[in-house]
């Protein structure tokens, strides 16, 4: 007979998951609000729905995770950074279906429970959350020994928002000669990872407390700077009928986020000149000579969200959005032809 085996011995330590689980309940409940109705801890997140200001409502839902971000965020052994990126990637999702925030909920999964990286990931989800006014309502931490290499660290988050009907943007309101703006990004954000990582370690041999004066901060420092959220600019602007489409650059770049938000038989022209491309793309595409086409596919190329404005509004909404104090400029227009963009 055997001597007794537990899930600690095989990997899985259940008493430090619950301790772990109680030192961040303090970094949820920040996040509450009157309308939640279950706690951390429940089987199920539970929100009261009030709908009395809206007159056709919609629910919207994004998932997402952060790419290899982590691997970055792991050789820095800074995780903060992750949670916020959570939440401000879903809530720059929601926003182009002009949805406002309601819940967040994220999922962590390792190889062995890490307390620290635990409590960093969910800090910044809540700081954010908490600027937002979005409620963190739940999420899961998975430790799983025979899934992840040992140090690894995965992340990802589910967020669910509520948007007027006829606010929401289609393809069928972009019209020909309307303007392209585009709001400047925070670096990377949380695409295009994979391939910077292999430019700039690999090919470069650079390291990350490697300084960058021309961006005035160390590569790590460059690598980890925060996923920009666009909501508090953007959404005063979607109570007049003023926006005709949005996109997110994320993953897929110009080429196939822009798209999204056109008609079959309009194209979108983007004047690379419009805007200064911050220096740490132009480092990545000199030190791993990646094509222009490759850059704007897989990059943001300093520009983090898109709105497809009449044209006759361009200069109000540049003027709205530098008052709420996003960088933003008149990039391209919306022109007839197929269902695309291209970069001049």
């Amino acid at each position: 007979m055997p001597e007794a085996f537990t899930y600690k011995d095989a990997g899985v330590d259940i008493d430090a998951m619950n301790r772990a689980l109680e030192s961040i309940k303090e970094s949820v409940h920040r996040t509450f609000t009157p309308a939640v109705l279950s706690q951390l801890g429940s089987f199920g997140g539970m929100m009261a729905l009030d709908v009395s200001g809206y007159r056709q409502p919609v629910l919207v839902a994004s998932i997402d995770g952060v790419g290899t971000k982590v691997r970055v965020a792991r050789m820095m052994g800074q995780y903060r950074v992750l949670g916020h990126d959570l939440v401000a990637h879903g809530v720059n999702d929601l926003l182009v279906q002009a949805a406002k925030p309601l819940f967040f909920m994220d999922y962590l999964a390792m190889s062995k429970l890490e307390p620290q990286v635990l409590q960093e990931v969910v800090e910044g989800a809540s700081e954010l959350c908490q600027q937002l006014g979005i409620v963190l309502l739940g999420g899961e931490t998975a430790e799983m020994p025979d899934v992840y290499m040992p140090g690894e660290v995965d992340v990802a988050g589910c967020i669910v928002g509520i948007a007027e009907f006829q606010q929401i943007p289609t393809p069928s309101r972009v019209q020909v000669g309307d303007a392209v703006i585009g709001i400047a990004s925070n670096g990377l954000h949380t695409n295009g990872y994979t391939l910077a990582r292999r430019v700039l370690f690999d090919i470069a041999n650079m390291r990350l407390d490697e300084p960058l004066p021309e961006v005035g901060m160390t590569l790590g420092e460059a690598l980890l700077q925060p996923h920009r959220p666009y909501l508090n600019a953007v959404m005063p602007l979607l109570e007049g009928d003023v926006i005709h489409g949005m996109a997110h650059i994320t993953g897929g770049g110009f080429y196939d986020n822009i798209p999204r938000a056109l008609p079959s038989d309009m194209r979108v022209v983007i004047d690379r000149r419009s805007w200064e491309t911050p220096p740490l793309f132009t480092l990545i595409q000199q030190l791993g000579n990646v094509p222009d086409a490759e850059m704007f596919r897989v990059f943001n190329m300093g520009i983090g969200y898109v709105l497809i404005v009449a044209r006759e509004r361009a200069q109000d909404v540049l003027t709205s959005l530098q008052i709420s104090g996003e960088q933003a400029w008149l990039i391209g227009e919306v022109q007839r032809g197929s269902r695309e963009v291209q970069v001049i």
